[in-house]
This record gives C-alpha cells, structure tokens and sequence, in this order.
C-alpha cells in the first residue's frame, strides 16, 4: 500500500507543477498546451518523475525536450511553492497513456470483430 503522505506530496507537486507551467513557464518556442498527468516521487523524496501531455502544434518530443530544458527554472519555482526539507529533482517523461489506451481499445475491437464473425460462421 502506497504511503499517503507520499500520495499528498505527488498531489501538491502535480498541482503546484501545473501551475508554474501554465503560468510561469514562458517559452515561445512552445504552442502547445501542457498538462502535468501524474507525479511520482520516490520514497526519500530525491526524485520527481513527472509525466507530462502536450496538445498543440509543436510535436510533443520537442515540448518535454523545452520542459527538461527549464527544469532548474522549474525546480526553484516549486521550492517557493511548496515547503518540503528539500525540493526532489525533477524528471519529466511523456505520458503515453492515452496512446496505450487506444492501442488496447483497438485490440479490443478486433477482438469483438473476430469472434462475432466466428459467431456468424457457426451458425
């Protein structure tokens, strides 16, 4: 079982993390909209995985490669945000959640397909 106070600190991050992106962060490289899907931090608080979704036109390898770019910015910001004994470093990682979740879906419907025909050929 996940510790709980763990789950509030990756909670705080997430929310404070979102915030600094959204508003903070000014990067006119980037036109996309960035949201910050989970947080993960490690059980001695060193490291931070955060996993990021972009939506917008410029490709989304680019905006975590901009993000990783501002993580000392980033990082300094949080530590004003949140009042932890130390900040963890932060890694930032595509979420790719939304993309296995349509590859599973897409299995599942070829999964339905097949066996109703199989249905039909039987009958």
């Amino acid at each position: 079982m996940k510790n709980i106070r763990l789950e509030r600190i990756n909670s705080e991050i997430q929310k404070h993390l979102s915030y600094i992106i959204d508003n903070e962060l000014r990067d006119p490289q980037i036109d996309a909209i960035i949201s910050v899907c989970a947080v993960e931090v490690t059980p001695d608080l060193d490291i931070a995985h955060v996993f990021i979704s972009s939506i917008g036109t410029t490709p989304k390898e680019e905006v975590l490669a901009r993000i990783k770019g501002a993580g000392s910015f980033i990082r300094g910001s949080l530590s004003k945000h949140i009042k932890l004994r130390k900040t963890p470093r932060l890694e930032f990682r595509l979420d790719n959640s939304e993309e296995y979740a349509a590859k599973i879906n897409n299995i599942l419907k070829d999964i339905k397909y097949t066996t109703s025909e199989d249905d039909e050929d039987n009958d």
